[in-house]
């Protein structure tokens, strides 16, 4: 709302704006003439009801009653009308003066410098917003990181955009599958992921919650939810290949029916032997053979509970790596 504001009193808008609000001055005129020759016909009706009660004879009294109750009914019209007309005159903006209009063109152009002074208080800026908006309306898809935000300003101006909004993750964003397939393009072309980080924030895509950025820590984990291993150098060096025992972590998780983050977290812990290929930034493999295997299932099925806390310890420990 404080871009909003600074930039609705920038002079080009501001003059804009009072041209609009002379187009909202001519509007009323012509609202009133139209109030007003409304009035002047139900007006005339009474008129000429009341002639025709008064000429009526008096003996001929059913003519007379007919006569005195459309009397009564264009009287009421009347009088509905007026209170109408007086509810839309009390709801149009003030008229601005030719020595009003100067003042506004005046004050405009040190409110920037007012908003940014340090003297300026929260509910300083508050009490500006207050006197330039009436209403503001935000339309919210849970479906969709989009908000759309109409601006209904003192006068009569509206103003609509779409913002971002935090969500819980990346599906939850309107761009998502056009985030996913794009995420799948870079990493065909073998890009690492610090530098689809860069193309990411480059072409406008933007984390689901409050971060600056892309990083390359957010683009592994998006690859691992889309099963796409980071891709890593082919050499014929050891280090950038797995042994017999060895599997991907992504891959491991997966034949185990746990998350990828529950075994990083277990390596982090020393609950499993692995190392990463390639380097920093690369894929990590997990040494686990069948009986290695077999304890990672035993560890997920353990209760987390008093009773099961020395087994729980023994499942925790890696077995001896052979060969």
């Amino acid at each position: 709302m404080a871009e909003q504001v600074l930039e609705v009193i920038q002079p080009a808008a501001l003059e804009a704006s009072l041209g609009a609000a002379a187009e909202v001055e001519q509007r009323r005129r012509d609202g009133l003439r139209h109030w007003e020759q409304r009035l002047e016909r139900a007006r005339y009706e009474v008129d000429r009801a009341a002639r025709q009660y008064q000429a009526c004879e008096p003996e001929n009294r059913l003519v007379a009653r007919t006569l005195e109750r459309r009397w009564e009914e264009a009287l009421q019209a009347v009088r509905r009308l007026e209170a109408d007309f007086d509810r839309f005159v009390r709801s149009q903006p003030r008229l601005l003066g030719a020595a009003e209009r100067e003042r506004i063109r005046r004050l405009a152009e040190e409110v920037p410098a007012l908003w940014r002074a340090p003297t300026t208080t929260s509910a300083d800026r508050r009490q500006v917003v207050r006197l330039l908006v009436d209403r503001v309306v935000l339309t919210v898809d849970p479906g969709d990181d989009r908000v759309a935000v109409r601006v209904e300003w003192a006068g009569g101006a509206v103003r609509e955009r779409a913002i971002h909004r935090a969500v819980q993750g990346y599906k939850n964003q309107q761009s998502w599958p056009v985030l996913a397939a794009r995420l799948a393009e870079l990493h065909g072309r073998g890009e690492a992921p610090k530098a689809i980080a860069a193309t990411l924030d480059r072409e406008g895509f933007r984390p689901p919650k409050r971060a600056s950025g892309f990083t390359a820590g957010m683009v592994r984990r998006l690859l691992d939810e889309l099963g796409l291993r980071p891709r890593v150098s082919r050499a014929s060096s050891s280090a950038a290949v797995l042994s017999a025992d060895e599997r991907w972590l992504q891959d491991l998780a997966r034949s185990l029916g746990l998350s990828p983050y529950t075994l990083h977290d277990w390596r982090k812990k020393g609950w499993l032997q692995a190392r990463q290929v390639g380097g920093r930034g690369g894929p990590w493999a997990v040494w686990a053979d069948a009986s290695e295997r077999d304890r990672l299932r035993a560890l997920k099925e353990c209760p987390r509970t008093w009773p099961y806390r020395e087994r729980l310890a023994e499942l925790q420990v890696p077995g001896p790596r052979r060969g």
